[in-house]
C-alpha cells in the first residue's frame, strides 16, 4: 500500500493519518495484551515505577505481592491512550459538525455507556459491570463539556478535578472500593452474589472523572491540531507532554505508594504523567506521518485505527467462535517467548478479520 493510498484512507471524512495511526497502535496493543493477559513468565519483567516485577504485558496491579497496585507498565498506558485520542478528535470534530455536534456529543456517550454494558456482558456473562467502555463515555462527555471552556479555565479543571479525585480517594472510602471483597460477584448465573462489586472492576463510575482528566488535557493538542499549523502542534505537544509527565511523576514521588500512578484507581498522578506520556507518543506518529510523510510503515495501524471500535468489539466475537470450533486449547496454557507468539498470531487473525471487513465497507461507528 502507498503513502498515497493511506492518506485517501485516512482523509476519508477529514481524518488525520497520525490520528488513526495513533488510534490502530492502541488498538492493537488491547488486543495483543488482552490475549496474553493468561500467560506467564512473558519477557520484559522488571519492577515498573515502583511495582513489584511484572512484565510489561501485563498490569502493574497483578505483580505478585503488589497489594497497593502502584506502578506503571505498558499494558497501563492503553487505557490513557484511549481516552487521550479521545480528546485529541473533540475540537476536530465539533469544527467539522457545527450545531449538530452536541447532538451527536450527548448521543455518542449514551451509545458508549450502553454498549460497554452489553460488551462486558458477552465477555464475563454479567449485567452489571462498570468497564472501560463506561469509563470512556464519561471521559468523552467530561472532554465534551469542558471544551466549551477558555483554555486557561480547561488548564485550571484539569488539576481542579485531579486534587479533587485524589482528595476523595483519601477520604471517602467508597470513592475506589465498592462492596464486600470477600463475596462473589453478582452475574446473571449468581443472583445471590455482591451486586456493588462487579463496579469496581476496572475503576467505580465516579472515579472515571480521572479518565476524563486525559480527555481533557487531549482537547488542549487536539485544539491546536485544528489549526493545522505544524510548528504550534509540536510545540504544544512538547509543551503538554512536558508539563504533565513532570507533575505526574513529582505526584508519584511524593508520599509514595499512597500516591502513586495506580492504574485500577486511576490516581491522579497515573493520570496526569499518562496524559503526557500520550501527547509524545502521539508526537511521534505526527512527525513520521504528517509533517515527514513517510506512512507506509503504518498500514498495520491504519487497519485498525481506520474502524476501531468494530476491531474491539471483534474481540470476544472471535473468542466465541474460536472456542465453539474448539481452538480453546491453542489459547491458553503459554509462557515466555512463545506466548508472546501465540499472541501475535491471534491478533493477527483479529487483523486480517477486520481487514476483511474494511475492503467489504463494513464499518461501525458512533
Amino acid at each position: 500500500m502507498t503513502n498515497e493510498t493511506i492518506s485517501q484512507l485516512s482523509s476519508k471524512n477529514n481524518r488525520i493519518a497520525s490520528i488513526d495511526a495513533f488510534r490502530g497502535f492502541t488498538v492493537l496493543a488491547m488486543i495483543f495484551v488482552n490475549l496474553v493477559a493468561g500467560y506467564s513468565n512473558l519477557p520484559l519483567t522488571m519492577s515498573w515505577f515502583g511495582s513489584p516485577p511484572v512484565t510489561t504485558f501485563h498490569h502493574a496491579a497483578e505483580a505478585a505481592g503488589n497489594t497497593t497496585g502502584v506502578g506503571l507498565t505498558f499494558t497501563d498506558l492503553v487505557a490513557p491512550f484511549f481516552v487521550f485520542i479521545v480528546g485529541l478528535v473533540i475540537p476536530l470534530s465539533k469544527k467539522r459538525r457545527g450545531a449538530d455536534w452536541w447532538k451527536h456529543a450527548g448521543t455518542r456517550t449514551v451509545m458508549l455507556i450502553v454498549l460497554g454494558a452489553i460488551y462486558i456482558s458477552l465477555i464475563f456473562g454479567l449485567s452489571w459491570w462498570w468497564g472501560i467502555l463506561q469509563a470512556i463515555g464519561i471521559a468523552y462527555f467530561m472532554g465534551a463539556a469542558l471544551s466549551t471552556l477558555p483554555r486557561l479555565w480547561r488548564w485550571i479543571s484539569v488539576f481542579a478535578v485531579a486534587a479533587f479525585h485524589q482528595i476523595m480517594s483519601l477520604t471517602v472510602p467508597w470513592w475506589l472500593h465498592l462492596g464486600n471483597p470477600n463475596a462473589s460477584f453478582w452475574t446473571i448465573a449468581n443472583l445471590s452474589g455482591d451486586m456493588l462489586r462487579p463496579l469496581t472492576i476496572h475503576c467505580t463510575p465516579w472515579a472515571s472523572i480521572s479518565f476524563g482528566v486525559i480527555t481533557v488535557v487531549g482537547t488542549l493538542l487536539g485544539e491546536t491540531l485544528a489549526t493545522g499549523d505544524q510548528r504550534a502542534i509540536i510545540r504544544q505537544s512538547v509543551i503538554i507532554g512536558t508539563i504533565f509527565c513532570i507533575i505526574g511523576y513529582a505526584l508519584h514521588l511524593f508520599d509514595w505508594p499512597v500516591f502513586g500512578m495506580n492504574k485500577e484507581t486511576v490516581s491522579s498522578s497515573y493520570a496526569l504523567f499518562t496524559s503526557g506520556v500520550s501527547a509524545f507518543t502521539f508526537l511521534i506518529f505526527y512527525l513520521i506521518m504528517d509533517v515527514a510523510h513517510i506512512q507506509r510503515w503504518a498500514w498495520a495501524f491504519i487497519v485498525f485505527g481506520s474502524n476501531a471500535l468494530l476491531g474491539y468489539f471483534l474481540q470476544p466475537i472471535v473468542r466465541i467462535t474460536a472456542f465453539s470450533l474448539g481452538f480453546k486449547p491453542y489459547l491458553t496454557g503459554y509462557s515466555g517467548w512463545m506466548g508472546m507468539l501465540v499472541g501475535l498470531i491471534w491478533t493477527a487473525v483479529l487483523w486480517l478479520t477486520l481487514l476483511w471487513c474494511n475492503k467489504k465497507n463494513i464499518y461501525w461507528r458512533i
